[in-house]
């Protein structure tokens, strides 16, 4: 059985399957979170990308690491 349904005022547990459109619609909440999941990674990678790229153009202006860690926390190693 897929589905358990139970009545507060009765107690009563009833089983039964999902119905088509419980399970098209579990299909559509499948692929949205796993579109979302994969969003989120590229935006987790995109922003470590620019912190990489902004602690190597600090570094090439002649900052320091113990500099960064002090000012700008987020681009120390």
């Amino acid at each position: 059985m897929d589905v358990i349904e139970i009545n507060a005022a009765t107690g009563e547990v009833t089983e039964r399957e999902f119905t088509a459109g419980e399970l098209a619609q579990r299909k559509i909440d499948a692929a949205s979170a796993k579109a979302e999941a994969v969003a989120e990674l590229a935006a987790k990678s995109d922003h470590l990308a620019s912190v990489d790229e902004a602690r190597k153009h600090a570094l090439s202006l002649g900052f320091t690491d113990a500099m960064l860690a002090v000012m700008y926390s987020n681009l120390a190693p």
